[in-house]
């Protein structure tokens, strides 16, 4: 059997420790560790080189400052260079889920060299509501900004796609939608990152750098 391509020689890391095989390639997925070299259509030297598995960064911000489907080829391509081959997108809408996640969802879908997920930033009642809403669009992660509110309630959202402008928004994370949040999602049974930090002592620490000209 011809398989697409043969790593030969490197040290490859497993979760029982290091053993040097040669790593068999076939239609983009390693099937199979072996001390042969079997009939290839490309063979890879990597003599002294350490194979590991793909990394997962779990905590990407990218679509912010340029659009979706230029943002996720650019990361992604820089991601994968790197090592990385799954990528967790921390995505923020001023709007509703229901109005605005199709659009980010279809114009990131052919833009990604690696894989990718979302979480979905929440950042008030209504988009609270469109948690189950996310989950049945394969979105099955929350996030909460605890640190946005009052003084300090100014985020940049993600662009809409096939624009390049700024989202720029208000936003006040107050308790009752920390509460919200957190009982949907044990309801739905979908993890929350939080940023947990107070907004009103965020906001008193920058007003007294900014004071002392920090």
């Amino acid at each position: 059997m011809t398989c697409d391509t043969v790593i030969v020689g490197s040290h490859v890391v497993l979760p029982t420790g290091i053993i040097d095989k040669n790593l068999v390639v076939d239609d983009g997925k390693i099937i199979g560790l072996t001390n042969e070299i079997p009939s290839s259509d490309k063979k890879i030297n990597a003599d002294g080189l350490v194979a590991i598995p793909g990394v997962i960064d779990t905590h990407v911000h990218y679509g912010v400052y340029s659009p979706i489907e230029r943002a996720a080829a650019s990361e992604s391509h820089v991601a994968a260079i790197g090592g990385i081959t799954t990528m967790m997108r921390m995505l923020r809408l001023g709007d509703s889920y229901r109005n605005s996640l199709l659009a980010q969802l279809n114009a990131s879908s052919n833009s990604h060299y690696v894989d990718y997920a979302i979480h979905a930033s929440i950042f008030n009642l209504k988009q609270a509501d469109d948690m189950q809403y996310c989950l049945e669009n394969g979105v099955a992660s929350f996030k909460l900004y605890m640190n946005l509110g009052g003084e300090v309630g100014h985020v940049y959202m993600d662009m809409k796609p096939d624009e390049n402008l700024l989202q720029e928004e208000r936003v006040e994370v107050t308790s009752e939608v920390i509460q919200k949040v957190v009982k949907n999602a044990s309801l739905l049974g979908c993890p929350v990152l939080v940023h947990a930090e107070d907004y009103e002592q965020c906001g008193c620490g920058i007003k007294k750098a900014k004071e002392k000209k920090f």
